[in-house]
């Protein structure tokens, strides 16, 4: 068994701005942390990845969730996540990513070639080599 193999079932975290290397169906969880106050509110966190060209942000896969928010009279800090499964993107490199909540478009942010995605498992050179009576 291969080192990939046994940590398939293992999240592996990386800083912003470090790349993730991903097989093409995994799933990438996007943490976002942000400071609020205001009242209480239900609201959308969308998060995607995507390729940016020429300053255009090409979403390829998303998932929403929607977070709740207590009244604050102080800012207060929330962290909340959203889990983006990559079936539906074609294997490359340099993906990129954003979130935002819906409601709130300035709270748009994004990260630039984070993402490398491999395509499904590959063989080469497959073939009998011998056969015997045991």
């Amino acid at each position: 068994m291969t080192l990939e193999q046994l940590l398939k079932d293992f999240s592996i975290a990386v800083l912003p701005g470090q790349k993730l290397t991903i097989s093409q169906g995994d799933i990438v969880r996007i943490n976002v942390g942000f400071n609020y106050r205001g009242p209480a509110i239900s609201c959308t966190l969308r998060c995607s990845i995507g390729q940016r060209r020429l300053g255009v942000f090409d979403e390829i896969a998303y998932r929403q969730t929607i977070i709740t928010l207590p009244e604050s009279f102080d800012f207060l800090a929330y962290t909340a996540f959203a889990d983006v499964d990559t079936s539906s993107i074609e294997p490359g490199t340099n993906y990129d990513m954003e979130a935002k909540i819906q409601e709130y478009p300035e709270t748009l942010v994004g990260i630039d070639n984070v993402i490398d995605i491999r395509g499904a498992a590959e063989f080469q050179g497959f073939a009998i080599t011998g056969y015997e009576k045991t």
